[in-house]
Protein backbone atom coordinates (compact mmCIF):
# COMPACT_ATOMS: atom_id res chain seq x y z
CA UNK A 1 0.00 0.00 0.00
CA UNK A 2 2.26 2.83 -0.93
CA UNK A 3 1.65 6.21 -0.56
CA UNK A 4 1.94 6.82 -4.62
CA UNK A 5 -1.12 4.33 -5.22
CA UNK A 6 -3.34 5.74 -2.82
CA UNK A 7 -2.52 9.17 -4.21
CA UNK A 8 -3.44 7.97 -7.37
CA UNK A 9 -6.70 6.51 -6.40
CA UNK A 10 -7.55 9.79 -4.58
CA UNK A 11 -6.47 12.30 -7.70
CA UNK A 12 -8.53 9.93 -10.33
CA UNK A 13 -11.74 9.47 -8.07
CA UNK A 14 -11.63 13.65 -7.27
CA UNK A 15 -11.17 13.96 -11.16
CA UNK A 16 -13.88 11.78 -12.09
CA UNK A 17 -16.36 13.87 -10.37
CA UNK A 18 -15.04 17.39 -11.13
CA UNK A 19 -18.53 18.47 -12.62
CA UNK A 20 -20.09 17.35 -9.31
CA UNK A 21 -17.88 18.40 -7.38
CA UNK A 22 -18.08 21.99 -8.78
CA UNK A 23 -21.45 21.73 -9.06
CA UNK A 24 -21.89 21.23 -5.57
CA UNK A 25 -19.65 24.55 -4.01
CA UNK A 26 -21.63 26.91 -6.75
CA UNK A 27 -25.57 25.20 -5.22
CA UNK A 28 -24.12 26.07 -2.02
CA UNK A 29 -22.82 29.72 -2.94
CA UNK A 30 -26.42 30.25 -5.05
CA UNK A 31 -28.84 28.92 -1.73
CA UNK A 32 -26.96 30.43 1.45
CA UNK A 33 -28.25 29.39 4.81
CA UNK A 34 -27.75 31.01 7.96
CA UNK A 35 -26.01 29.51 10.67
CA UNK A 36 -28.42 26.71 12.44
CA UNK A 37 -30.89 26.90 9.38
CA UNK A 38 -29.03 25.05 6.94
CA UNK A 39 -31.32 21.88 6.10
CA UNK A 40 -30.61 21.90 2.34
CA UNK A 41 -26.80 22.31 2.80
CA UNK A 42 -26.49 19.63 5.46
CA UNK A 43 -28.68 17.34 3.16
CA UNK A 44 -26.73 18.01 0.01
CA UNK A 45 -23.37 17.36 1.27
CA UNK A 46 -24.04 14.24 3.19
CA UNK A 47 -26.47 12.87 0.43
CA UNK A 48 -22.82 12.94 -1.82
CA UNK A 49 -21.37 11.16 1.00
CA UNK A 50 -23.95 8.65 0.99
CA UNK A 51 -23.46 7.80 -2.75
CA UNK A 52 -20.07 7.03 -2.64
CA UNK A 53 -21.40 4.34 -0.03
CA UNK A 54 -21.17 6.54 3.74
CA UNK A 55 -23.67 5.40 5.97
CA UNK A 56 -24.82 8.78 7.04
CA UNK A 57 -26.88 9.85 10.90
CA UNK A 58 -28.64 13.29 10.78
CA UNK A 59 -29.20 15.85 14.09
CA UNK A 60 -26.00 14.75 15.35
CA UNK A 61 -25.28 16.59 19.55
CA UNK A 62 -28.81 17.83 19.50
CA UNK A 63 -27.99 20.31 16.14
CA UNK A 64 -31.00 19.38 13.37
CA UNK A 65 -28.59 20.78 10.91
CA UNK A 66 -24.96 18.61 12.04
CA UNK A 67 -24.36 15.04 10.29
CA UNK A 68 -21.94 12.24 10.42
CA UNK A 69 -20.81 10.31 7.63
CA UNK A 70 -18.43 7.03 8.18
CA UNK A 71 -16.72 4.74 5.35
CA UNK A 72 -14.63 1.88 6.48
CA UNK A 73 -14.39 -0.13 9.79
CA UNK A 74 -14.26 0.91 13.04
CA UNK A 75 -10.86 -0.24 14.64
CA UNK A 76 -8.78 -1.07 11.59
CA UNK A 77 -6.63 1.67 11.82
CA UNK A 78 -6.82 5.68 11.98
CA UNK A 79 -9.85 7.45 12.31
CA UNK A 80 -9.63 10.76 9.70
CA UNK A 81 -12.32 13.13 10.21
CA UNK A 82 -12.91 15.98 7.56
CA UNK A 83 -14.97 18.80 8.78
CA UNK A 84 -17.26 20.09 6.73
CA UNK A 85 -19.20 23.92 6.88
CA UNK A 86 -21.45 25.04 5.02
CA UNK A 87 -23.72 28.19 7.13
CA UNK A 88 -23.53 31.60 5.61
CA UNK A 89 -23.50 34.99 6.40
CA UNK A 90 -26.50 37.68 6.18
CA UNK A 91 -26.37 40.26 3.83
CA UNK A 92 -23.37 38.86 1.92
CA UNK A 93 -24.50 34.87 1.46
CA UNK A 94 -21.01 33.33 1.28
CA UNK A 95 -18.86 36.03 2.07
CA UNK A 96 -16.96 33.33 4.23
CA UNK A 97 -16.57 30.61 1.57
CA UNK A 98 -18.52 28.26 3.56
CA UNK A 99 -19.81 26.81 0.36
CA UNK A 100 -15.81 25.56 -0.47
CA UNK A 101 -15.15 24.32 2.99
CA UNK A 102 -17.88 21.98 2.89
CA UNK A 103 -17.31 20.96 -0.78
CA UNK A 104 -13.24 20.51 -0.01
CA UNK A 105 -13.75 18.35 2.97
CA UNK A 106 -17.18 16.22 1.54
CA UNK A 107 -14.74 15.05 -1.53
CA UNK A 108 -11.57 14.19 0.48
CA UNK A 109 -13.63 12.47 2.74
CA UNK A 110 -14.61 10.80 -0.31
CA UNK A 111 -11.03 10.95 -2.09
CA UNK A 112 -9.61 8.86 0.95
CA UNK A 113 -12.86 6.20 0.52
CA UNK A 114 -11.56 5.55 -2.66
CA UNK A 115 -7.98 5.46 -1.42
CA UNK A 116 -9.70 2.78 0.66
CA UNK A 117 -11.61 0.89 -1.54
CA UNK A 118 -8.23 0.14 -3.94
CA UNK A 119 -7.08 -1.06 -1.04
CA UNK A 120 -4.61 1.91 -0.40
CA UNK A 121 -5.51 2.72 2.90
CA UNK A 122 -6.78 1.02 6.34
CA UNK A 123 -9.12 3.15 8.25
CA UNK A 124 -11.63 4.69 9.13
CA UNK A 125 -13.35 7.72 7.12
CA UNK A 126 -15.57 10.11 9.00
CA UNK A 127 -16.98 13.05 7.18
CA UNK A 128 -18.50 15.92 9.95
CA UNK A 129 -21.17 18.20 8.85
CA UNK A 130 -20.30 20.83 11.77
CA UNK A 131 -23.13 23.94 11.89
CA UNK A 132 -23.05 27.41 13.03
CA UNK A 133 -19.29 28.31 12.83
CA UNK A 134 -20.30 31.98 12.44
CA UNK A 135 -22.65 32.49 15.44
CA UNK A 136 -22.34 29.34 18.58
CA UNK A 137 -19.63 27.54 16.95
CA UNK A 138 -21.26 23.76 16.61
CA UNK A 139 -17.90 22.28 16.30
CA UNK A 140 -17.46 22.78 20.29
CA UNK A 141 -21.22 21.18 20.84
CA UNK A 142 -20.22 18.13 19.01
CA UNK A 143 -17.15 17.70 20.97
CA UNK A 144 -18.32 17.84 24.19
CA UNK A 145 -21.23 15.91 23.02
CA UNK A 146 -18.44 13.03 22.56
CA UNK A 147 -19.34 13.23 19.01
CA UNK A 148 -15.33 13.28 17.98
CA UNK A 149 -14.44 10.56 20.33
CA UNK A 150 -11.49 8.15 18.75
CA UNK A 151 -10.85 11.17 15.93
CA UNK A 152 -7.11 10.47 15.20
CA UNK A 153 -6.65 13.84 12.96
CA UNK A 154 -9.26 16.24 11.95
CA UNK A 155 -8.78 18.57 8.51
CA UNK A 156 -10.69 20.81 6.49
CA UNK A 157 -9.37 24.40 4.84
CA UNK A 158 -10.73 27.96 4.72
CA UNK A 159 -10.48 30.14 1.26
CA UNK A 160 -8.52 33.42 1.42
CA UNK A 161 -6.30 35.87 -0.59
CA UNK A 162 -2.97 33.71 -0.11
CA UNK A 163 -2.53 29.94 0.68
CA UNK A 164 -1.29 29.20 4.14
CA UNK A 165 -0.59 26.41 5.70
CA UNK A 166 -0.35 26.69 9.23
CA UNK A 167 -3.52 28.85 9.80
CA UNK A 168 -3.54 30.06 13.13
CA UNK A 169 -6.63 31.76 14.65
CA UNK A 170 -7.36 34.37 18.07
CA UNK A 171 -9.14 33.04 20.88
CA UNK A 172 -12.67 34.57 20.91
CA UNK A 173 -15.55 35.37 23.26
CA UNK A 174 -18.83 36.17 21.70
CA UNK A 175 -20.45 38.68 24.45
CA UNK A 176 -23.96 40.41 24.71
CA UNK A 177 -24.31 43.30 26.90
CA UNK A 178 -27.46 45.05 27.42
CA UNK A 179 -28.40 48.68 29.24
CA UNK A 180 -31.54 49.39 30.90
CA UNK A 181 -32.46 52.91 31.56
CA UNK A 182 -36.12 54.60 31.90
CA UNK A 183 -38.20 56.31 29.09
CA UNK A 184 -39.11 60.21 29.57
CA UNK A 185 -39.89 62.59 27.14
CA UNK A 186 -36.41 63.36 25.51
CA UNK A 187 -37.25 67.31 24.98
CA UNK A 188 -39.95 68.22 27.57
CA UNK A 189 -38.80 66.00 30.56
CA UNK A 190 -35.59 64.42 29.79
CA UNK A 191 -34.64 64.45 33.56
CA UNK A 192 -37.02 61.89 34.22
CA UNK A 193 -35.42 59.36 32.37
CA UNK A 194 -32.71 57.27 32.25
CA UNK A 195 -30.98 57.14 28.95
CA UNK A 196 -29.55 53.61 28.20
CA UNK A 197 -28.08 54.64 24.84
CA UNK A 198 -25.78 57.19 26.54
CA UNK A 199 -24.71 53.93 28.42
CA UNK A 200 -23.87 52.40 25.88
CA UNK A 201 -22.08 55.04 23.54
CA UNK A 202 -20.08 55.93 26.87
CA UNK A 203 -19.41 51.62 26.68
CA UNK A 204 -17.91 52.06 23.33
CA UNK A 205 -15.85 55.07 24.25
CA UNK A 206 -14.29 53.85 27.82
CA UNK A 207 -13.41 50.65 25.42
CA UNK A 208 -11.94 52.35 22.61
CA UNK A 209 -9.59 53.96 25.03
CA UNK A 210 -9.00 51.26 26.96
CA UNK A 211 -7.89 49.07 24.19
CA UNK A 212 -4.30 51.22 24.48
CA UNK A 213 -3.56 49.30 27.43
CA UNK A 214 -4.36 45.86 25.61
CA UNK A 215 -1.75 44.19 23.56
CA UNK A 216 -1.77 44.46 19.92
CA UNK A 217 -3.38 40.61 19.77
CA UNK A 218 -6.43 41.87 21.83
CA UNK A 219 -9.40 43.04 19.46
CA UNK A 220 -13.02 44.00 20.96
CA UNK A 221 -14.70 45.22 17.84
CA UNK A 222 -18.86 45.45 18.89
CA UNK A 223 -22.17 46.79 17.35
CA UNK A 224 -24.99 48.46 18.94
CA UNK A 225 -28.46 46.20 17.83
CA UNK A 226 -30.63 48.30 19.54
CA UNK A 227 -30.79 52.22 20.70
CA UNK A 228 -34.34 53.63 21.18
CA UNK A 229 -37.10 53.83 19.22
CA UNK A 230 -37.73 57.56 18.39
CA UNK A 231 -35.65 61.16 18.69
CA UNK A 232 -38.20 62.08 21.18
CA UNK A 233 -37.91 59.48 23.67
CA UNK A 234 -35.17 58.72 25.98
CA UNK A 235 -34.48 55.26 25.46
CA UNK A 236 -34.77 52.88 28.00
CA UNK A 237 -33.24 50.24 26.58
CA UNK A 238 -29.86 49.69 24.54
CA UNK A 239 -28.33 46.54 23.08
CA UNK A 240 -24.83 45.22 21.60
CA UNK A 241 -22.45 42.75 20.44
CA UNK A 242 -18.77 42.30 21.34
CA UNK A 243 -16.05 40.00 19.61
CA UNK A 244 -13.24 39.76 22.35
CA UNK A 245 -10.67 38.50 21.11
CA UNK A 246 -6.78 37.35 22.13
CA UNK A 247 -3.84 35.41 21.21
CA UNK A 248 -5.25 32.74 23.80
CA UNK A 249 -8.31 31.78 26.35
CA UNK A 250 -6.48 33.63 28.74
CA UNK A 251 -5.84 36.80 27.11
CA UNK A 252 -9.65 36.68 25.86
CA UNK A 253 -10.75 36.63 29.25
CA UNK A 254 -8.83 39.57 29.90
CA UNK A 255 -10.72 41.79 27.56
CA UNK A 256 -13.90 40.25 29.10
CA UNK A 257 -12.78 41.66 32.25
CA UNK A 258 -12.24 45.10 31.04
CA UNK A 259 -16.01 44.87 29.14
CA UNK A 260 -17.07 44.43 32.24
CA UNK A 261 -15.55 46.91 34.03
CA UNK A 262 -16.61 49.40 31.49
CA UNK A 263 -20.13 48.53 31.84
CA UNK A 264 -20.36 48.51 35.11
CA UNK A 265 -18.63 52.09 35.37
CA UNK A 266 -20.94 53.60 32.12
CA UNK A 267 -24.19 52.30 34.15
CA UNK A 268 -22.80 53.98 37.52
CA UNK A 269 -21.91 57.02 35.66
CA UNK A 270 -25.49 57.12 33.84
CA UNK A 271 -27.38 55.31 36.70
CA UNK A 272 -28.27 52.64 33.97
CA UNK A 273 -28.99 48.81 34.91
CA UNK A 274 -25.88 47.05 32.95
CA UNK A 275 -26.00 43.14 31.89
CA UNK A 276 -24.26 40.98 29.71
CA UNK A 277 -23.98 37.16 28.33
CA UNK A 278 -21.98 35.24 26.33
CA UNK A 279 -23.62 34.73 22.96
CA UNK A 280 -22.57 31.31 22.05
CA UNK A 281 -19.64 29.31 22.55
CA UNK A 282 -15.83 30.88 23.73
CA UNK A 283 -13.17 29.74 20.73
CA UNK A 284 -9.69 28.76 21.89
CA UNK A 285 -7.05 29.70 19.62
CA UNK A 286 -6.37 27.33 16.82
CA UNK A 287 -2.96 24.95 16.85
CA UNK A 288 -2.51 23.68 13.90
CA UNK A 289 -0.59 20.35 13.67
CA UNK A 290 3.33 20.73 12.77
CA UNK A 291 3.62 17.55 11.30
CA UNK A 292 0.22 17.75 9.67
CA UNK A 293 1.27 21.19 7.87
CA UNK A 294 4.55 20.13 6.65
CA UNK A 295 2.94 16.98 5.08
CA UNK A 296 0.05 19.10 3.12
CA UNK A 297 2.98 21.60 2.26
CA UNK A 298 4.72 19.11 0.30
CA UNK A 299 1.11 17.47 -1.14
CA UNK A 300 -0.01 20.73 -2.06
CA UNK A 301 3.82 21.60 -3.96
CA UNK A 302 3.27 18.13 -5.43
CA UNK A 303 -0.01 18.69 -6.53
CA UNK A 304 1.11 22.13 -8.45
CA UNK A 305 -0.21 24.40 -5.46
CA UNK A 306 0.83 28.15 -4.87
CA UNK A 307 3.53 28.95 -3.06
CA UNK A 308 2.56 29.33 0.60
CA UNK A 309 3.13 32.11 2.66
CA UNK A 310 3.78 32.54 6.09
CA UNK A 311 2.31 35.07 8.87
CA UNK A 312 3.65 35.98 12.01
CA UNK A 313 0.07 37.53 13.60
CA UNK A 314 -3.01 34.78 13.91
CA UNK A 315 -5.77 36.49 12.45
CA UNK A 316 -9.87 35.59 12.78
CA UNK A 317 -11.19 32.86 15.24
CA UNK A 318 -12.72 29.55 14.17
CA UNK A 319 -14.22 27.22 16.33
CA UNK A 320 -12.16 23.86 14.83
CA UNK A 321 -9.70 25.71 17.07
CA UNK A 322 -11.11 23.91 20.59
CA UNK A 323 -10.50 20.80 18.49
CA UNK A 324 -7.13 21.53 18.09
CA UNK A 325 -6.66 21.69 22.03
CA UNK A 326 -8.17 18.04 22.27
CA UNK A 327 -6.26 16.00 19.06
CA UNK A 328 -4.17 16.93 15.63
CA UNK A 329 -5.89 19.52 13.14
CA UNK A 330 -5.12 20.94 10.41
CA UNK A 331 -6.92 24.28 9.30
CA UNK A 332 -5.02 25.56 5.45
CA UNK A 333 -6.19 28.49 4.05
CA UNK A 334 -6.40 28.34 0.35
CA UNK A 335 -6.16 30.83 -2.14
CA UNK A 336 -9.10 31.88 -4.32
CA UNK A 337 -8.42 35.32 -5.99
CA UNK A 338 -5.25 37.02 -6.89
CA UNK A 339 -6.86 40.68 -5.79
CA UNK A 340 -5.71 41.42 -2.08
CA UNK A 341 -7.95 44.14 -1.57
CA UNK A 342 -10.75 41.47 -1.34
CA UNK A 343 -11.77 41.19 2.47
CA UNK A 344 -13.69 38.27 4.02
CA UNK A 345 -17.28 38.43 5.17
CA UNK A 346 -18.23 40.47 1.89
CA UNK A 347 -19.92 40.28 -1.67
CA UNK A 348 -16.87 40.27 -3.45
CA UNK A 349 -15.00 37.34 -1.72
CA UNK A 350 -19.04 35.63 -2.24
CA UNK A 351 -18.21 36.17 -5.73
CA UNK A 352 -14.73 34.89 -6.00
CA UNK A 353 -15.74 31.77 -4.35
CA UNK A 354 -17.55 30.67 -7.51
CA UNK A 355 -14.44 32.00 -10.01
CA UNK A 356 -12.09 29.99 -12.21
CA UNK A 357 -9.43 30.19 -9.81
CA UNK A 358 -11.65 29.07 -6.94
CA UNK A 359 -13.10 26.54 -8.52
CA UNK A 360 -9.36 24.87 -9.60
CA UNK A 361 -8.01 25.31 -6.04
CA UNK A 362 -11.19 23.61 -4.09
CA UNK A 363 -10.27 20.49 -6.50
CA UNK A 364 -6.73 21.30 -5.80
CA UNK A 365 -7.75 21.11 -1.79
CA UNK A 366 -9.31 18.03 -1.69
CA UNK A 367 -6.88 16.12 -3.23
CA UNK A 368 -4.33 17.54 -1.08
CA UNK A 369 -6.33 16.86 2.23
CA UNK A 370 -6.81 13.19 1.37
CA UNK A 371 -3.79 12.55 -0.03
CA UNK A 372 -2.11 14.20 3.16
CA UNK A 373 -4.51 12.23 5.50
CA UNK A 374 -3.54 9.25 4.06
CA UNK A 375 0.42 9.03 5.33
CA UNK A 376 -1.33 9.89 9.14
CA UNK A 377 -1.65 6.27 8.54
CA UNK A 378 2.58 5.84 7.89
Amino acid sequence: MSVDSAKQAIVEAIDSLRDEILATSRHLHDHPELSGEEVESAKLLASRAEKQGFAVEHDIAGLPTAFRALYGKPGSGPRIAFLAEYDALPVVGHGCGHNIIGTVSTYAAIGLAAAAKAGHFKGEVALFGTPAEETFGGKINMLEAGVFDGVSAALMCHPGIYTEVAYSSLACISVVVEFFGKSAHAAASPWKGINALDAMIQLFVTMDQRRKQLPPTAKSPGVILKGGERANMVPDYAKGQFSLRGKDKEESEKVLECLIACGQAAAQSTGARFEWHMDGNPYFDMRPDPKLADEFREVWKDLGGDTPIEKPVPHGSLDIANLSHRFPCLHPSIKITNDETVGGHTHEFAAATVSPLAEEQILRAAKALAVTARKIEL
